[in-house]
Parts: structure tokens; C-alpha cells; sequence
């Protein structure tokens, strides 16, 4: 007999799980809308040069099909994106949208922990807003993560700034920057080693990038920082955090967000502060995203820009660890149709349904006492020649 199986990054959810995801959609979505954003939807396929025209993402990490003319598609990898090629083509100005969309990433190790499929919620604001936008997307950050329920999280921050600053003041090539930016966002102290080693630099100019992996913390991170670096770019990104999290404070926020000046960009379209979630109940991030001023300029309309996406799963995976998981909601009545009139039957059940959820038993008394007491419903209906009400006790009986 055949197994039947999922391919492996996918995963069902289940009624319970749905529900809870909904729910915390839901209330991340509330929120957004309340702060202005609007919707918006993208198609779950494109030009796959969407994706990776400038060396954005790897050929490698999508889902590609041919179309009916030959043109290369893919499924959708990164909303972002997409949601800059919609601002490009159909919009101007400042414009608040949100989503809540599933994306794809094609992985070809099956003992990989991530998913290929995953469902995010996020949000992005276009258009020329500064430093005010900055703080308008971080304050949403916190209250989406907290209407979800979730607590002891923190919003880390960081600035690529102050990597590409210390870079571009040791001498270290884009490519060669590249490569270290890998191993400072994974926290590799022994890479970074072996990649000085190899590099012929100073042990006195190593320090200042050698010290980001240990660089994460409170306000006094950045005094710490700022001992480490002489050059304009790398203090103009402290300067910068240094403000939005002053203003975080006096917003009563303060606790919610620190500093981690080794979270460099993971994406490498981000051009100013990124900011991840982290939740002690779990060891990923649930949050991510940042500034990318030059991503709309691959089409020619260079628009300064910031989001963050919330990763459903993850978030779903820390609110279960919080003890926050819930049951789907039972039904609130049950009926069963023995003997009456199919009119009659639709319009009492109508007009319960416009308050309650009401479930049909199919069967007789036996079958519609023995389903409430299962499913733990108090409240019954049998229709026999008319609607008769029953109360089914806690024991299972009828009263």
C-alpha cells in the first residue's frame, strides 16, 4: 500500500492550527490597518528576473517553471520585491501596504529545518518619509507583536551602515565584504578569524569588525561602538540608532527593542537600519526586515523605503511554547431531522446561525445526544414533527 506524504519543507494546517493562525493574522492585520496600511495581494508567479536581476537572490533558491511562450517563471520568493515592482509600475507618493501572503523558497536539503513554504505578514512603506517613517514601522513592529499575544520578545537593531563603514575604511573589497558580512550574521568568530587570517590585515584594524559579533545589547552598546570607529558612515549609523531608540523610549517602548550592531544585512538590498525579532522561546527570528532605499531604483525610480515581515509559523511556534495555543471554537448548538419539513427546519436554523454556530447531526435523538456529549455542546435541537430543544448534561445524558 502506498504512503501518502508531503513533500518535505510543506506542512498542513490542521483545524486547530488554522485557527490560530488566523487569529494571529487577524490581529497583526488589525494593527497595520489601524496605523493606515492597505492590503494589497501578489501573484504567486513572475518573471523569475524579478527575483534575480542585480544578483539579488540566487537562481538557486527558486521554485522555476517555463511559460507557454518560454519565458522563465518563478513562484513567488520575496513579497518585498514584488511589492516594489507594483509601487514602480502603478504608484507614487507615500503608499502604507500590508499582506499576509505566502512565499517559496526552493531547498533541496531534506534535512533542512527551514520551510519551502512559508506564510508571512508584513507590512512596507514607500515613498520619501525619513527617519519619522523609521519610527512609525518600528512602533508597528512592537504592537503587532504584542496584539498576537506574544511576549517576552525583543526588536533588535542594527545598520548596515556601521559594517560597510568599518569595511570601506580597512581597504576590504565589496566581494570580500560580502563574504564577511556572512560570517558577522552568523556570529562565526572562528570564520571571521580564519578570513582576517587570510587577509593580511592588521590585528589592530581587525578589532573594530571582530568586536560586532559581541556588539548586542542596551544604549551602551553604541558608547562601546563608537570607541571602535573613526570613520563618517560607520558614526553616522550609531548617530541614527542612537536617535530612533532615544525616541522608542519616550514612546514607553524602550524594553521591547536593544541594539545588535552584528546583524549585518541578510538581504543584500538593505541599505540602512534592519531590525530582527527574537523570542526567548524560540531560536529564530520571527520578525525581520529593515531599510531598502535602492531596490526600486532596478527600475529605474528610486524610492526610499522600509517593512518588515513576521514569519507565521515561527510566531505560531513561540505563542505555543508561551502556552497560547487554543482549541479551534466547538459549536455552539447541534440538530438533528427526523420528521419535519425541510422549510420549517431552514428558517429556525437560519435565524440561529445569524448568532451562534449551529452544526447538523445526521441521524435521530441517539445519534444527536451522543455528538453534543463527544464534541462537548450543551445545547441541542431535534426536529421531530417540530423543533424540541434539548439541554445535554455534562454526563452525556439529556435533561
Amino acid at each position: 500500500m502506498s504512503k501518502v506524504q508531503l513533500p518535505f519543507g510543506m506542512q498542513d494546517y490542521l483545524p486547530d492550527d488554522c485557527y490560530n493562525k488566523t487569529t494571529a493574522e487577524n490581529a497583526i492585520c488589525g494593527i497595520f490597518s489601524s496605523y493606515g496600511y492597505k492590503k494589497v495581494s501578489t501573484p504567486a508567479l513572475e518573471y523569475s528576473d524579478l527575483f534575480t536581476s542585480g544578483s539579488m537572490m540566487s537562481e538557486k533558491r527558486l521554485f522555476k517553471l517555463t511559460d507557454t511562450d518560454g519565458s522563465l517563471l518563478a513562484m513567488r520568493a520575496d513579497v518585498t520585491m514584488q511589492i516594489c515592482r507594483m509601487y514602480v509600475t502603478s504608484m507614487t507618493g507615500v503608499q502604507r501596504m500590508y499582506y499576509a501572503l505566502d512565499s517559496y523558497e526552493f531547498l533541496d536539503d531534506s534535512n533542512s529545518a527551514r520551510d519551502r513554504e512559508f506564510a508571512q505578514t508584513g507590512v512596507e512603506l514607500m515613498g520619501d518619509t525619513g527617519e519619522e517613517g523609521e519610527l512609525e514601522v518600528l512602533e508597528m513592529a512592537a504592537d503587532a507583536l504584542l496584539a498576537s499575544g506574544l511576549k517576552n520578545f525583543t526588536v533588535e537593531l542594527g545598520h548596515v551602515g556601521y559594517f560597510d563603514g568599518l569595511a570601506e575604511d580597512l581597504g576590504i573589497s565589496e566581494s570580500a565584504a560580502a563574504k564577511l558580512k556572512r560570517l558577522i550574521n552568523k556570529k562565526d568568530m572562528l570564520g571571521a578569524e580564519l578570513f582576517f587570517r587570510d587577509s593580511g590585515l592588521s590585528n589592530a584594524s581587525r578589532e573594530s569588525i571582530l568586536s560586532l559579533t559581541s556588539l548586542f545589547g542596551g544604549r551602551e552598546i553604541l558608547d562601546k561602538a563608537e570607541k571602535l570607529c573613526s570613520g563618517k558612515k560607520s558614526a553616522a549609523a550609531l548617530e541614527k540608532l542612537g536617535r530612533l531608540l532615544g525616541k522608542l523610549e519616550n514612546m514607553g517602548l524602550g524594553r521591547y527593542f536593544s541594539i545588535d550592531l552584528g546583524m549585518v544585512s541578510a538581504n543584500n538590498y538593505y541599505t540602512g537600519i534592519v531590525m530582527k525579532g527574537l523570542c526567548e522561546d524560540i531560536g529564530v527570528s520571527i520578525l525581520d526586515g529593515g531599510r531598502y532605499d535602492q531596490l526600486c531604483a532596478r527600475w529605474g525610480s528610486p524610492t526610499r523605503a522600509i517593512g518588515f515581515a513576521i514569519g507565521t509559523r515561527r510566531l505560531l511556534a513561540a505563542l505555543r511554547a508561551q502556552g497560547k495555543r487554543e482549541k479551534a471554537p466547538k459549536a455552539d448548538i447541534a440538530f438533528a431531522v427526523t420528521d419535519c419539513d425541510e422549510m420549517t427546519v431552514r428558517s429556525v436554523i437560519g435565524k440561529l446561525r445569524k448568532k451562534n454556530t449551529v452544526v447538523r447531526v445526521f441521524g435521530g435523538e441517539d445519534e444527536l445526544i451522543a455528538y453534543c456529549r463527544a464534541k462537548g455542546i450543551n445545547r441541542a435541537l431535534l426536529f421531530d414533527g417540530a423543533p424540541i430543544e434539548l439541554t445535554i448534561s455534562g454526563k452525556g445524558g439529556k435533561i
